[in-house]
């Protein structure tokens, strides 16, 4: 549903935009979210030699006339406060962006009004009603607001009536927290006071655990579970409060893990570059399918400022493509996800590991099968790689030709290559060719048929598997016939769920 990427002002550059453009070829997405819209370099407003706000809204039109061209609408993110507007001059991340109040709150209003009608005179109020406008970014993070809570809803009312003094159509929401605080306080004071909230929205990552828990025994989640927890957790929490309906959006996640609280870093986490990335994000994706209405990856692409734009191919930076525009391991598997349409006809295997699982989807007469062994505890030594069988149901038990990919170390993940060769910073033409290489998955054909009718499972840690198989009498059945088939696919989970062995 959404993608991310760092900073407005990046998507000036026409390397970020060709990645962006790439991405957003293969998956479709909704909208795009990013911080900074507001930022000095942005030259939203100035002042009058009277004191009065002038506005200007070149580099935003520029901005967004490229995001609508690739058929993305902006998740806008309204932050951060101009020079003019502030009230302090504390800043955040190496571009500085200022995390104060205003001065003067009519002021920050005015300039939401403002930006809200010129959005609509250029765009039209159809298309803007399809934006989302989100309020500021962690306000319950001192890094990011210096104000106080109290002052972030206020700075949430004077957003959403300005927004909404413009047309009472335009969606806004928040908090977009860290770590899902501070929901039901805000769907509360907006219920109280009768001010537009329109979804709510938030952040996590899976590293999380151990900023909350220190400790790993005193944490309340079991290995690995706490990002999905969590999730399911502000599920609940929505559905039990005065605004039960209100859309969830994660506006921010990715895979950044560490084995305890001393591991946790920001700037430099390795598994959003290599494998493990990517049995983590199958995982994550399919067991919280239901639970949100947007998983939005930080970020699309290593071009990306919050310190300076990295020099190295790989830097451990979070994007799914590298500043060459090379696919990791987490680019990859969003491919394979995108892959999975139609309806799920098997979710889960009898047998199989902490962290590990099948999922099937079916597709008019086509049967895409996925495998995940993802790691859920760092701390550990991996474990062995994980076997098992899938026995294909009769309709596709006689299927001679189908496809398989795997996305493992160095065919699917290149991370792992560019360590082998040394980690060369500035690379030569052939070996960015051969990392290009590295990045696509191991792919081959396979015949079910032949294996009497059984996919083989054999998965490292990190690795996932997606096979792709025809079935060679549905082909030529009816659209009828395909509508019939609700209790053969059912039998069948049943019964992978008790004949699977690992």
């Amino acid at each position: 549903m959404c993608i991310a990427v760092g900073r407005a002002y990046d998507l000036m550059r026409a390397d970020l935009r060709e990645h962006l453009a790439a991405l957003q070829r293969e998956m479709g997405y909704k909208y795009c979210r990013f911080h900074a819209v507001f930022h000095d370099d942005m030259k939203v407003v100035t002042r009058r030699p009277d004191g009065s706000l002038r506005f200007h809204w070149h580099h935003v039109d520029k901005i967004y006339d490229f995001l609508l061209s690739i058929e993305l609408r902006p998740l806008v993110e309204l932050n951060p406060m101009p020079s003019a507007l502030a009230s302090g001059s504390r800043t955040m991340f190496y571009y500085k962006m200022n995390v104060t109040p205003p001065r003067d709150w009519s002021e920050w209003g005015q300039l939401v009004e403002s930006f809200a009608r010129h959005l609509i005179d250029r765009y039209g109020i159809c298309e803007v009603r399809e934006w989302l406008f989100e309020v500021w970014n962690e306000p319950n993070l001192e890094a990011f607001w210096s104000g106080s809570k109290e002052d972030y809803f206020r700075l949430y009312e004077e957003s959403a009536l300005a927004l909404h003094r413009v047309d009472s159509g335009l969606r806004v929401g928040g908090p977009a927290t860290s770590k899902a605080r501070w929901i039901s306080d805000l769907i509360e004071y907006c219920t109280a006071r009768k001010i537009p909230l329109d979804f709510v929205s938030t952040h996590l990552y899976p590293q999380d655990e151990f900023v909350e828990y220190p400790d790993r025994s005193s944490s309340p989640h079991a290995a690995g579970e706490f990002f999905i927890d969590i999730v399911r957790g502000v599920q609940r929490e929505v559905a039990a409060s005065s605004r039960p309906d209100l859309p969830i959006y994660w506006t921010e996640w990715n895979t950044q893990s560490a084995a305890d609280a001393a591991s946790v870093t920001w700037g430099d986490n390795v598994y959003v570059d290599n494998l493990h990335a990517a049995a983590l994000i199958v995982r994550n994706c399919l067991a919280l399918d239901d639970a949100c209405d947007a998983l939005t990856w930080w970020v699309a692409s290593d071009i990306f400022e919050e310190g300076p734009i990295p020099s190295a191919p790989f830097s451990c930076t979070y994007g799914m493509m590298t500043i060459h525009g090379i696919p990791k391991a987490s680019m990859n598997a969003f491919r394979f996800l995108r892959r999975l349409t139609g309806r799920r006809v098997l979710s889960g295997i009898a047998g199989a590991p902490p962290g590990a699982g099948v999922m099937a989807a079916l597709e008019g007469d086509t049967l895409r099968v996925i495998a995940w062994h993802a790691v859920l505890d760092f701390s550990a030594p991996l474990p062995e790689p994980w076997t098992a069988r899938i026995e294909l149901p009769p309709e596709y038990a006689s299927a001679r030709s189908a496809t398989l990919e795997v996305i493992r170390a160095k065919q699917g993940s290149a991370y792992e290559a560019w360590i082998e060769m040394g980690k060369p910073e500035n690379l030569l033409p052939a070996e960015e060719r051969y990392l290009r290489r590295c990045a696509e998955p191991y792919t081959a054909a396979v015949n079910p048929a032949a294996d009497g009718g059984v996919l083989h499972v054999k998965l490292a840690p990190g690795e996932v598997a997606l096979w792709e198989i025809r079935s060679p009498s549905l082909a030529e059945e009816s659209v009828q016939r395909r509508a019939d088939l609700g209790e053969s696919w059912k039998a069948w989970e049943a019964g992978m769920s008790g004949k699977s062995r690992v």
